[in-house]
């Protein structure tokens, strides 16, 4: 029984995840035949007769027609946690195979991060369960933008939205891949063809006893270098009828910030601005030089060519304090945030520069 994994094999398992993930990505149109064989074999798999197939073009379209057909019958009883139910109990059979905490590769991915996670035994991989979301889970997405719509009209029509989607199984894919091509695992033959085929066909399944809904994957996918959902004065992701999502280093923004480019956002928008991440991203992408300048920052002290600054508006939950720096020879200003507590110019220097006084550091160069 396997209860570690050498380095060779964790240095494997980054391939893996990529993979899957360049397969989920395709921007082709679904081939709709074989989602419907898909379909089949999923409601095989539990021993239910394939209902009636319906076709949208996005997964919003889908929660929205649901909405519509809420008295009819076929839409009482969803049978995703059944299909869930029969994938997990594999992952579960791979975990005890192998002595292996939650055959997860997000979870065992930490271990090849710069944080240095010291595990020996792979067991200990439940403190990591939170640590790292899937980041493509466009159904999440989608509910997070409308939730409080959404959430309240299928709570009041007893309905459960809840779907599969190839974009969150794409590391259940590599999964199953890792554990059966590298460590040989034994594994049900029905169920890996299942996964590899929802995975590979790029669908999201809405499915009732009565009723399923399929819809297409997005035809336009953009990220930044760090595999985040993002765009500058553009959508993210769209799909075929039009529904998009606009999104900046994985922050999904609202149309009226997202069809702008960053350089457009008004620093003035934070006064107003009552979400607080929405308003990290606002800082993030309007820069501390703009919003210096536009918001009318309060000189509270200098020191040479530093000045120390606030912003005298609660566009932030601590009060934000700036350190102003202006370069003798080009003119050039660059501002950094410091913390709130700071009382002096030459004290935020000492804080940029890592406890180093600014004499000093002048003596040192």
């Amino acid at each position: 029984m396997i209860n570690k994994l050498t380095s060779e094999k964790k240095a494997l398992i980054p391939s893996y995840l990529e993979r899957w993930r360049n397969i989920v990505l395709s921007s082709e149109p679904i081939d709709r035949r074989k989602a419907v064989e898909i379909v089949e074999y999923m409601y095989s798999l539990v021993g239910i007769k394939t209902p009636k197939v319906i076709f949208c073009n996005s997964p919003y379209t889908t929660i929205n027609q649901m909405l519509v057909d809420a008295n009819q019958e076929h839409l009482q009883k969803n049978i995703t946690k059944n299909v869930e139910k029969i994938v997990n109990d594999q992952l579960e059979d791979f975990a005890k195979k192998t002595s292996l905490y939650k055959a997860n590769l997000i979870d065992i991915q930490n271990l090849n991060n710069e944080e240095k996670i010291n595990i020996e035994s792979l067991d200990e991989l439940e403190e990591l369960d939170a640590r790292e979301e899937n980041n493509l889970d466009l159904l999440r997405m989608i509910f997070s933008i409308n939730q409080s719509e959404l959430v309240w009209q299928f709570w009041c029509k007893k309905i459960e939205p809840k779907g599969i989607s190839s974009f969150d199984w794409f590391s259940t894919a590599a999964t199953f891949d890792f554990f059966t091509s590298e460590l040989d695992c034994d594994y049900d033959p029905k169920v890996y063809q299942f996964v590899d085929q929802v995975v590979r066909a790029g669908v999201f399944i809405f499915p009732f006893e009565e009723c399923c809904f399929i819809c297409d994957r997005p035809t336009k996918l953009l990220f930044d270098n760090e595999n985040r959902f993002h765009a500058e004065g553009e959508t993210a992701i769209q799909f075929a009828d039009g529904y998009s999502i606009y999104s900046y280093h994985g922050v999904t923004l609202p149309e009226k910030y997202g069809k702008l480019h960053p350089q457009r956002w008004k620093p003035q928008w934070l006064l107003t601005e009552t979400n607080a991440e929405l308003r990290r991203i606002l800082i993030q992408g309007i820069g501390y030089a703009r919003i210096c300048q536009e918001l009318q920052a309060v000189e509270l002290d200098s020191w040479a060519e530093y000045t120390l600054l606030q912003i005298d508006n609660p566009i932030d939950v601590e009060p934000v304090y700036l350190l102003k720096m202006t370069c003798p020879s080009t003119g050039f200003i660059h501002v950094l945030r410091v913390p709130p507590q700071t009382k002096s110019a030459r004290e935020a220097i000492r804080w940029v520069n890592w406890g180093v006084d600014p004499e000093d550091f002048s003596r040192q160069s």
